[in-house]
């Protein structure tokens, strides 16, 4: 869901010296976003307790789902990369440059995995029950605003996605400077609790309360990479640390339902420290200089992967399981998905990134000028 870029712009009021000039890319990360997106695959499929196995998936795998249990935390973890790269995409350029770069990473695969899944849909009826107008919303990537169904379960998260990238773009037009992310990082999970805490409706949906964190956190570690760190900034990730545990081990209750097996809030909490250090590690830590160019390869296709893998995979899993070892099963799902996320990334964002980016940057900046005159 998000694209590291590969160089960055002096802070302004920064305590600590800026880095200028062109940075290797993040290929660390490329790899980190991927395991995510396997996490969540191997949750889907292998975890969280889904009918199309004929059994709860504990039961079919009950040594791996000791593991893929936990890999709702994959999405958790995605939220925190996002929080880190869209910082770095937003810092020193143009609000138009950055909602055009947003439009042009996101809608290219998630149309045509729209579509490729309502086309599934018509053939494969044991899927999600979306409407014509549910799958016509879904189009939009807002169709939470109006409780339509999501014709592909973890678009749920692009929602959220989309209010960060909303609050990123109103920062942009502020101004992003070094206090400021920090002020915005560490004031904006308390204000959105506070605003949950008050039955503040309309702020609680902008301001994402419970995932609020995960985003900040991820803005704070960009700010030890491009930067260094210094107190203040330490200080915001062990603030907004605290509080990603705090949900993580809150949400194991809810994660053991869905699993139908228990999830330990112990191990959820320690998962997020690991996934903090892990990207602090990459970044800015010993594992900075990370560089095979393979994991950027790997970078590439977990966007589409993440879009396509629910209910083509489940599909496989409904038809087959009956009918192959459920281990040949898994892999002709994993497989198939792998395959699709190839050939969105190749013949969809490769072909329609660069025109689509130039074409809503080039309107917005039209409407900008007539407004000002």
């Amino acid at each position: 869901m998000i694209s590291p870029t590969t160089t960055s712009v002096p802070s302004v009021g920064s305590s600590a010296p800026a880095r200028v000039g062109p940075r290797p890319r993040l290929r660390g990360l490329d790899g980190l976003r991927f395991l995510a997106a396997l996490l969540v695959l191997g949750y889907h499929y292998t975890g969280i307790g889904m009918p199309h196995w004929g059994a709860a998936p504990s039961d079919v795998f009950p040594g791996l789902n000791q593991v893929t249990r936990y890999g709702f935390l994959g999405v958790q973890l995605f939220f925190m990369i996002s929080g880190f790269v869209i910082l770095m995409t937003a810092y020193g350029r143009p609000v138009t440059t950055f909602a055009a770069s947003r439009v042009a990473r996101l809608f290219p695969a998630y149309w045509a995995a729209v579509v490729l899944t309502v086309m599934l849909h018509l053939v494969w009826h044991d899927g999600r029950d979306a409407s014509a107008m549910d799958s016509l919303l879904n189009l939009t990537m807002i169709q939470n605003a109006w409780d339509a169904t999501d014709v592909q379960g973890p678009f749920w998260t692009l929602w959220f996605e989309m209010l960060f990238y909303l609050i990123v773009g109103a920062f942009i037009l502020v101004g992003v400077t070094r206090r400021r992310v920090i002020a915005l990082a560490v004031l904006w999970p308390l204000v959105a609790q506070l605003a949950r805490a008050n039955d503040a409706d309309l702020l609680s949906t902008v301001l994402i309360p419970s995932y609020a964190p995960y985003f900040a956190v991820g803005m704070l570690l960009f700010l030890v990479y491009r930067d260094g760190g210094d107190l203040a900034v330490w200080l915001g990730i062990a603030l907004t640390s605290v509080l990603c545990v705090r949900q993580a081990y809150h949400y194991a209750g809810r994660a053991s339902e869905l699993v139908g097996a228990p999830v330990s809030a112990v191990v959820c909490a320690a998962a997020v420290i690991a996934m903090v250090g892990l990207i602090w590690a990459l970044s800015a830590g010993p594992l900075r200089h990370v560089d095979w160019r393979v994991l950027s390869t790997l970078g590439a296709l977990t966007y589409p992967l993440y879009l396509v893998h629910g209910q083509f995979g489940f599909a496989v899993i409904d038809v087959l399981h009956d009918d192959a070892s459920r281990w040949v099963v898994l892999g002709i799902a994993t497989a198939l998905s792998l395959a699709l996320a190839a050939v969105l990334h190749h013949l969809v964002e490769n072909r329609v990134h660069d025109r689509l980016r130039q074409g809503v940057r080039s309107g917005l900046e039209k409407t900008l000028d007539t407004a000002r005159r």
